[in-house]
């Protein structure tokens, strides 16, 4: 079956222009394409650039703390950013990891399916979504 049907219409996302300059380096930096890296690279693509102080709705960017939940209904809790970027806290939820690039501008209420490295599809919805916090508060389970 062809993968955008497994997949269904991806949701409408959103990016901040901080973070689609630094995706964007980051992105054009990569020595080689990863198949996590193109699906990162196509949900930067598609996404509107809003301004943060007009965007209403919290969507989940580099720094968000989210909870959200898999396909199963298992609640997980991480804030989304770099590798290294927030050392020390606990529940870091890398962007070059699917599970990150598929959280990534998402609205709370939205889901997505995602294909995993080994070809499953798995789906997300983004279910609370704050713009940060303390690491006290990133108390959760690391999605699997």
């Amino acid at each position: 079956m062809h993968q955008k049907s497994l997949l269904g219409d991806p949701p409408e996302i959103r990016v901040n222009s901080r973070d689609l300059g630094q995706l964007d380096r980051l992105l054009s930096a990569a020595p080689s394409a990863s198949p996590v890296f193109e699906f990162l690279r196509r949900e930067v693509d598609r996404a509107t650039v809003v301004d943060d102080a007009s965007a209403g709705v919290p969507f989940v960017q580099l720094g968000s703390r989210v909870t959200f939940e898999d396909e199963s209904g298992r609640l997980y809790i991480g804030k989304v950013g770099f590798p290294g970027q927030l050392v020390g806290c606990p529940d870091v939820i890398s962007i070059l990891t699917p599970v990150g690039s598929a959280l990534f501008g998402l609205s709370e209420g939205q889901s997505i399916a995602y294909e995993t490295p080994d070809g499953r599809i798995k789906t997300l919805t983004a279910l609370r979504i704050s713009p940060g916090g303390s690491r006290d508060d990133l108390a959760g389970r690391r999605p699997g």
